[in-house]
């Protein structure tokens, strides 16, 4: 698809596990959909979980225990998806706690969050049972946020928006060779483009924290291998060093910009909150984390592990009969973080 100047609604909110959206290069699928989702009425999310259930049940009934498909493996990725939205919902209406933000293998400084799911349980059929109580089931909003701290959600819509939407057009000014040349850049950069990109500012977290700031240029440079080593660069010959140095420039200016122009609002979040966003908008923006081994290995499954309850129980369940992901309930011992 060549630039229209007007972006289509059905790649922001796609449902499909495929993006080749040439207005934006992928650089606005299926995230702005996701995050609207999370400011939907909550039975909104309550139905389109019930719904992906619903199917994995009967699909699981029909296989009896045996591995479900590509079907099933999208539809288990959109469950995961829809988990996210439903934090990131009870989150900004106060309904759940965030003490220090860790992986499941490490300490919470305050405790599990409130309104995280109890532990899932089979019915008799082996099917994961639906869990996820109601927001509001014998629970007060919590009151413990700075009036003044923008919430979850509105933080990972601030990062997807900077760092894709207003960057995108001055991206596509820069790009070099003919028409038909920059329209292959374009469809590329949506084969997954942007989701490595985010998963390359992971990494650089994940190595180096907040400290990354220190070091702009090496951390840049791991963002840039990430994007041209995925395992999905093979498909993607049009993104040369120079497109990718150049999207990477852009949007690793956009992240620092962002820091700096809610400073000290934004300022302030813990490396684990700014993860936590990342790892969001990665899964997010994937057309397919099914099918993309980093966004699995640096989003879902931290995202999985944390102790703050992104993923409900039942997901786990099904992430562990399709993918072989650890099931619910096998979470390793905490220990200490050094201060």
């Amino acid at each position: 698809m060549a630039s229209t100047g007007k972006h289509p609604g059905n790649c922001e909110k796609a449902k499909g596990h495929v993006c080749r959206c040439g207005n934006c290069g992928g650089s606005q699928h299926g995230w702005g959909g996701w995050v609207g989702l999370a400011r939907e009425p909550e039975q909104v999310r309550v139905e389109r979980r019930s719904s992906i259930l619903g199917k994995l049940a009967e699909r699981w009934s029909a296989k009896r225990g045996a591995k479900l498909g590509k079907r099933a493996d999208e539809t288990i990725m959109d469950l995961v998806r829809v988990d996210c939205t439903v934090w990131l919902a009870r989150e900004r209406d106060g309904w759940v706690a965030l003490p220090g933000q860790r992986r499941g293998t490490e300490t919470v400084a305050d405790g599990p969050c409130k309104g995280r799911p109890s532990p899932a349980r089979n019915d008799v059929r082996g099917e994961p049972a639906d869990e996820l109580p109601p927001a509001d089931a014998g629970r007060e909003p919590s009151s413990e946020a700075a009036p003044d701290r923008p919430g979850a959600l509105d933080q990972v819509n601030a990062f997807a928006r900077a760092m894709t939407e207003e960057i995108w057009q001055d991206i596509v000014a820069e790009l070099p060779g003919t028409p038909e040349e920059i329209r292959r850049i374009r469809l590329q950069l949506a084969d997954h483009g942007w989701c490595d990109l985010f998963i390359g500012v992971v990494r650089v977290l994940e190595k180096f924290g907040k400290a990354f700031d220190e070091i702009p240029d090496r951390a840049k440079n791991i963002i840039v291998k990430t994007i041209r080593r995925s395992s999905r660069g093979d498909k993607r010959p049009a993104l040369t060093k120079f497109v990718v140095n150049l999207v990477v420039d852009k949007a690793w200016a956009a992240f620092n910009a962002a820091l700096i122009a809610h400073s000290p609002i934004f300022g302030v979040l813990t490396n684990e909150e700014l993860l936590r966003n990342l790892r969001m908008i990665a899964l997010f923006i994937c057309p397919a984390p099914e099918r993309h081994e980093e966004v699995r290995k640096h989003a879902l499954e931290p995202l999985t592990d944390d102790v703050q309850g992104y993923v409900s129980d039942a997901a786990k369940e099904w992430l562990a009969k399709q993918f072989g992901l650890r099931p619910a309930g096998e979470i390793p011992a905490a220990r200490e973080t050094p201060a």
